[in-house]
C-alpha cells in the first residue's frame, strides 16, 4: 500500500466504523481555511428571537452531557436542587480517559507504595512551569484554584465510582524528559471488563466509556432529568441586561420549549467541530491538524459559545486560544526516529506532542513518520521500565503503577494499525521508502546517519538524549504515520476562578456559569501543556463540581483545600482555610 495522507484519512475513518461504537468520528479537515476571518463572522450576529411552544421549570439547567455537565448535574442535586440536564446527542458524550488531579487519595496511595516520590509532588512548580508554557497569558486564579481543589473533587469522583463497581489508578508512563517532563497526575478508571487497549479514539471499559453512564445513573437515582436529542439554541436574559433565566431548546420532535431555571451551567464542549470558530480563535491548529477526533464530532460547534456573546458575555481576552493537538496512529513518537515527506529528518524527537504537532505542519505536505526496526518496540519496552521513556504516544496509554510493560497491548495495537493503513512494513528500506513515498536515496542516508549518531552516542544534529536513541538495522522496518489529530479547541467564555460568566468589563452575569472546555481563560496562547495528561478532563471534574454546587446556592468553600505548602509523606494535606 502506498502511503499518503489521503490513505490515512481513509484507513482511519473504517477502522473507527468497525470498532462498533457510535461514540468515535474523525473528520477529515483537508482544505479547510487557515487564514482568520474578519472579526463580523456570521456567527456573531444574533439570529433572531425563537417563540417557546411551551415552557417547564427548574433550579438548576445544565446544557451539555459530557464528563463536565454530568459531574456538575450530580454535585447540584446533592445540594437538594432540582436539575434538568439537556444534550443534543442521544447518550452522554466524550472520550479519552485521563484525568489531572493534584493530591488524590489515589496518588497518596501511590507514594505509599514507593512508586513515585515526594519531589513528584510539587505541585506549585507544576502550576509554574504551566504558566511558562503558557507565556502568562492566562488568569493564575484559574490555575491555583485548580491545584487547591482538584485533589479533593477526585476523592469525590473515586467514592462516588467505587459504589458503581469502577476502579481508580494512576498512569505510570509519564514522559520523563531532561526539559519535557510530564508530572505523575494523571488519573483513569477502569471496569472488571477492560483489556487497557486505546485504539482510533476507542476504549473499552475504562474512561468516559463507563464513567459517563455510572454518573448519569448517579444522577438519575437523585432525581436528575435528562432530556436527550435535545438542543439547547437560546439564553434567556431580557434586554441582554440582569441575570440569565434559563434557555430555550429545540425537542426532538421539532417542537421548542423554555425551561426557566435559577441558575444555567454551560458545559456544553468546545467549537473545535466549527471551522469559522477555529478560523477566528485558533487559525494554526486548523492549518497544523491533520483530523479533528471528537466523540462524536458533531456535537463540538461552539453552540453555547455563540449564545452566550449573543446575551452579552465576553470570550477569554488572550488569543490565539490553545488547542490541544495528540500524535495519533504512528508508534511510540519519543524514542525512534522521525522524518518528514522529504524522507528528511527534521526536529529532536524528544519533545512533547504540540511540538511535533506544530513542528510537522510546517513542511509542505504536513507528512511525518516515526521509523524503527524489528527490535523497535522490545527496546523501548526496556526503556520505559528503566524508566528513561514514556509518553502518551505509545500502546502503554493506560499502564498502571505496578503493572509491566504489557507487549500484548502493543502488538495488538501495531497489528491494528497495520491493518488500517496507518503503519506499513517493509523487508527493506528501499520498500519502506516506496511504501512512503519519499525520496529512497534522501530516506536511506537519513536512517544511515541517525545510526551513525547512535554509535557515536551524541547526537550532533539535534542534540536528542543519546540514551534513549534505537538503531534502525534489523528487517521488518516500520513507519507509523504522525497524525496530529486535534482532540479539542481548548479557549472559551470569559469567566472568574468560581465558573461564574463575566462580560467583556469583567462584571458577573448573574445566574449564568460555565465549566469544563466551554470555559475559558483556564488555558494560555498556542498549546495545551502535556506537562499534565488529562488537564482538559481534570478541569471539567473541578470546575464541573464547583459550578454544580455555585448553581445549587452552595461555594466552593465546601470542598476542601489541598495545602501546597504541607510536606509530602506525612499524607495528604487538607486545609479549610
Amino acid at each position: 500500500m502506498e502511503l499518503n495522507r489521503r490513505s490515512f484519512i481513509t484507513g482511519t475513518v473504517a477502522a473507527a466504523v468497525t470498532a462498533g461504537t457510535a461514540a468515535t468520528a474523525l473528520a477529515d479537515i483537508e482544505g479547510a481555511k487557515s487564514e482568520p476571518v474578519e472579526t463580523g463572522a456570521a456567527w456573531l450576529e444574533y439570529p433572531g428571537d425563537i417563540t417557546p411552544d411551551d415552557e417547564k421549570d427548574t433550579d438548576v439547567l445544565v446544557i451539555g452531557c459530557g464528563f463536565a455537565g454530568s459531574v456538575a448535574a450530580v454535585s447540584a442535586a446533592e445540594k437538594g436542587a432540582q436539575v434538568t440536564v439537556v444534550e443534543k446527542a442521544s447518550q452522554p458524550s466524550g472520550r479519552g480517559a485521563h484525568i489531572t488531579a493534584f493530591g488524590s487519595k489515589i496518588i497518596q496511595g501511590i507514594l505509599d507504595e514507593g512508586y513515585i516520590t515526594e519531589d513528584q509532588m510539587d505541585y506549585a512548580q507544576i502550576v509554574r512551569n504551566w504558566i511558562r508554557w503558557s507565556q502568562g497569558r492566562l488568569n493564575e486564579r484559574h490555575l491555583w484554584k485548580f491545584a487547591h481543589k482538584s485533589g479533593a473533587c477526585m476523592d469525590w469522583l473515586q467514592d462516588k465510582l467505587e459504589e458503581q463497581g469502577l476502579h481508580g489508578t494512576l498512569w505510570c508512563d509519564f514522559f520523563k524528559g531532561p526539559d519535557y517532563t510530564e508530572w505523575p497526575v494523571t488519573h483513569f478508571f477502569y471496569d472488571d471488563t477492560t483489556d487497557f487497549v486505546y485504539l482510533n479514539g476507542v476504549s473499552h471499559g475504562l474512561g468516559m466509556d463507563i464513567i459517563l453512564p455510572a454518573l448519569k445513573t448517579i444522577g438519575e437515582g437523585m432525581g436528575v432529568e435528562y432530556m436527550f436529542d435535545t438542543q439547547a439554541l437560546r439564553l434567556v436574559r431580557p434586554g441582554n441586561e440582569g441575570a440569565v433565566t434559563g434557555a430555550i431548546v429545540q425537542n426532538e420532535d421539532g417542537t421548542y420549549t423554555q425551561i426557566n431555571a435559577q441558575s444555567v451551567i454551560l458545559a456544553a464542549g468546545d467549537y473545535s467541530a466549527d471551522s469559522d470558530m477555529m478560523n477566528t480563535y485558533n487559525p494554526w491548529a486548523l492549518k497544523a491538524a491533520d483530523e479533528r477526533l471528537y466523540i462524536p464530532q458533531w456535537v463540538n460547534t461552539g453552540d453555547m459559545h455563540k449564545a452566550a456573546l449573543w446575551i452579552g458575555a465576553a470570550m477569554q481576552k488572550n488569543d490565539s486560544h490553545a488547542a490541544c493537538m495528540h500524535l495519533e496512529s504512528g508508534a511510540q513518537s519519543y524514542n525512534f526516529l522521525h522524518v518528514n515527506g522529504k524522507g528528511e529528518r527534521f526536529m529532536n524527537e524528544d519533545v512533547n506532542t504540540q511540538s511535533k504537532s506544530s513542528g510537522k505542519a510546517l513542511w509542505g505536505d504536513k507528512r511525518a513518520f516515526t521509523i524503527y526496526d524489528a527490535h523497535g518496540l522490545e527496546k523501548l519496552g526496556k526503556q520505559c521500565e528503566d524508566g528513561l521513556a514514556g509518553g502518551i504516544s505509545n500502546g502503554q496509554q493506560y499502564r498502571r503503577f505496578g503493572t509491566p510493560f504489557d507487549f500484548d497491548v502493543e502488538n495488538k495495537l501495531l497489528q491494528a494499525k497495520i491493518d488500517d493503513g496507518n503503519i506499513v512494513v517493509a523487508d527493506t528500506l528501499e520498500e519502506l521508502a516506496e511504501k512512503m513515498n519519499v525520496p529512497a536515496d534522501t530516506f536511506i542516508a537519513t536512517v544511515q546517519r541517525y545510526n551513525d549518531l547512535v554509535d557515536l552516542g551524541e547526537d550532533l544534529d539535534y542534540g536528542k538524549r543519546a540514551e534513549i536513541m534505537i538503531k534502525i538495522e534489523e528487517p521488518p522496518f516500520y513507519a507509523g504515520a504522525l497524525k496530529a489529530t486535534l482532540l479539542s479547541a481548548s479557549g472559551g467564555l470569559h469567566c472568574d476562578e468560581t465558573c461564574h460568566v463575566l462580560d467583556a468589563n469583567d462584571e458577573v452575569i448573574p445566574g449564568l456559569l460555565v465549566c469544563g472546555t466551554n470555559a475559558g481563560d483556564f488555558h494560555g496562547s498556542g498549546d495545551y501543556p502535556t506537562i499534565c495528561p488529562g488537564i482538559n478532563h481534570g478541569r471539567c471534574l473541578t470546575f464541573g463540581r464547583i459550578a454544580g454546587i455555585e448553581a445549587a446556592g452552595g461555594t466552593d468553600d465546601e470542598i476542601a483545600d489541598y495545602n501546597l505548602n504541607m510536606p509530602v509523606g506525612g499524607g495528604i494535606g487538607r486545609s479549610t482555610l
